[in-house]
């Protein structure tokens, strides 16, 4: 989509040190990471990229964003391009965020298909954490899911977590974090299921073995035509991801996910986003939480 000319002078791009980032230049990466990601950098996003890019063009030795789409064009491995994505991608995240969603899983959600599983000889539980970042979100559903299943013997549950940055996923699939990190967790939970390596301020907790194996971290771009999963899924966590995306691409992902859902299947959002406009997919069942139909 063309810049509103009308609305800024040409060029006004405020500087991060003494980078500029021109209208033009601005324009090319906008294209780059929609074509890439299918994320859109709106308007005001223009000081994100240059903070974000500001590092990688000082470690490439590039004075000029001119000079970095030169090298990201001439990148024939797409090396740079990956660089690119993983620095602008935005990768906030805590340990059970939004915790009103993982109270409803494991008092509403789980004991449901609990029962449903239990009736039908089918215990398997399948679910995706899409765009994990570095992996607060599926290990909190992984403890969750631990939880609930730890005195109903008998179940097949595992969790997808992908994301598009592989920067982050690499440390979502190490699983250590630093002690502040991980106080959200509370401390019962966190002697049984993370183990403590080291002291002071060197001190890391990692997720024990038996709760990694729950997950597969993979990379994966939700713009892919097609969602090549081998079992449907019971939920699906994509929070504070849809924001990022034009109307028209949200409505394509959402259509994947109501695909990949079982029946009555459940898919949990951010605190602003919202299903409206799919509204003959999925039904508002509790706040960002909504049902396949």
């Amino acid at each position: 989509m063309p810049l509103d000319r009308r609305a800024r002078p040409e060029n006004p791009a405020p500087a991060t040190g003494t980078l500029v980032l021109p209208d033009r230049e601005f324009e090319i990466i906008r294209q780059m990471v929609k074509s890439q990601t299918g994320i859109s950098l709106s308007l005001h996003k223009r000081d994100l990229v240059i903070s974000r890019l500001a590092r990688r063009l000082r470690t490439l030795g590039l004075d000029s964003f001119t000079e970095y789409i030169q090298y990201l064009r001439a990148d024939s491995d797409g090396g740079e391009l990956v660089h690119m994505i993983n620095r602008i991608t935005t990768n906030k995240t805590d340990f059970f965020r939004e915790r009103h969603h993982f109270q409803l899983l494991h008092d509403k959600l789980l004991p449901a298909l609990h029962e449903a599983g239990e009736k039908s000889g089918q215990r398997v539980l399948r679910a995706w954490s899409a765009g994990c970042s570095s992996g607060e979100e599926p290990y909190s559903i992984a403890i969750t899911l631990s939880e609930f299943f730890a005195n109903r013997p008998g179940w097949d549950y595992k969790l997808l977590a992908s994301d598009l940055d592989t920067v982050m996923l690499e440390k979502a699939s190490q699983g250590e974090y630093e002690p502040a990190l991980v106080e959200p967790v509370g401390k019962a939970w966190l002697g049984k299921y993370f183990d403590r390596q080291g002291r002071g301020e060197g001190a890391l907790y990692k997720v024990k073995p038996e709760l990694r194996q729950m997950i597969t971290f993979r990379k994966f771009n939700l713009m892919h035509p097609e969602y090549p999963l081998k079992v449907p899924l019971d939920f699906v966590f994509c929070r504070n991801v849809l924001i990022y995306f034009d109307l028209e691409d949200k409505v394509s992902i959402l259509t994947k996910f109501h695909r990949v859902l079982k029946p009555g299947g459940h898919i949990f959002v951010g605190h602003s986003e919202s299903l409206m406009m799919v509204k003959d997919l999925f039904r508002f069942v509790d706040t960002t939480v909504y049902r396949k139909l």
